[in-house]
């Protein structure tokens, strides 16, 4: 399940942790997405120091996906994803054949949420919005 620290996010984790039994494994994302080096002098926060800030947000979101989960979170896997580092959401989420993925609901998202189209490509997972 991809969390996020919104009402959608907080939604959808809750429901991730209910659908399984004791023999279901939950594997709880996080995203950093990160930047590059522009080309030109860039006034400013340096881009690396941008992006440990995202990094460290995006563990930020996981302790707190972690908090709400309470005695649940025994057991349940969590990553942080890096932007340049790590797969992208798809690739990776193929990588481990999910049978379910959960994802927050986004408002305002013109035909649909961007991750579900790109996951409904490399995936055979029941996608699942919830919020």
């Amino acid at each position: 399940m991809l969390f996020e620290p919104t009402p959608a996010g907080v939604a959808a984790l809750r429901e991730a942790a209910a659908l399984g039994d004791a023999h279901t494994r939950l594997t709880v994302v996080a995203l950093a997405p990160q930047s590059v080096q522009p080309r030109c002098c860039a006034r400013g926060p340096g881009v690396e120091v941008v992006n440990c800030v995202v990094r460290d947000e995006a563990e930020r979101d996981l302790a707190a996906a972690r908090e709400i989960l309470g005695e649940r979170a025994d057991g349940v896997t969590f990553k942080s994803l890096v932007g340049n580092r790590d797969p992208a959401l798809a690739a990776w989420a193929a990588a481990r054949a999910f049978e379910v993925i959960v994802l927050p609901a986004r408002r305002l998202a013109f035909g649909g949420h961007p991750f579900a189209r790109r996951l409904r490509r490399a995936t055979s997972a029941e996608l699942r919005l919830v919020g």
